[in-house]
């Protein structure tokens, strides 16, 4: 049991204070890295199942609507669109999370790493298909790459994992 001496505490309550807080101090340090990237890879999943989302939904739309839809990306202003070409109309304009970056477009024929981007869906639910891999703004080694995969036949979007 703690003693006092005329109301003050010893120097072995002292020295305990200065543990635990030492303790939480090294325990709040070693844990705040795993936290901060476990958020970044959080946001990141869900920007790119929202990404997944719109082109689902812009396979739809070319479907319901019986007309040519295209879902296209600006690589450098980090967002997206839907548009109808022969209506000359753009549709769902939307900016990807700053703490998400595309890195790349893969289609049969090429890479694009930068400028903008269209995929082409068809009033038969097939498209122009290709590979867009995103990754966090913050992860410099690359570790968390997520890639959403359009199916030429179908038109579906696929989301996988990527491990670098």
């Amino acid at each position: 049991m703690n003693r006092t001496i005329q109301g003050k505490p010893n120097g072995f309550t002292l020295l305990e204070m200065v543990l635990v807080l030492l303790l939480m101090g090294l325990f709040a340090g070693l844990t705040l890295p795993f936290v901060v990237s476990t958020l970044d890879r959080i946001k990141l999943q869900s920007e790119v199942r929202q990404i997944s989302s719109a082109i689902q939904f812009t396979r739809s739309e070319a479907i319901s609507r019986k007309t040519l839809f295209t879902f296209n990306v600006d690589i450098e202003k980090n967002q997206y669109w839907l548009a109808i070409p022969k209506q000359e109309e753009v549709t769902q304009s939307k900016p990807i999370d700053e703490t998400v970056q595309v890195i790349d477009y893969q289609r049969a024929d090429e890479t694009l790493t930068e400028g903008t981007f269209e995929i082409l869906f068809y009033p038969r639910g097939n498209s122009s298909g290709g590979t867009i891999r995103f990754k966090s703004t913050d992860d410099k080694d690359e570790e968390n790459i997520y890639a959403v995969t359009i199916d030429p036949i179908t038109g579906k979007p696929r989301i996988s994992q990527l491990e670098e």
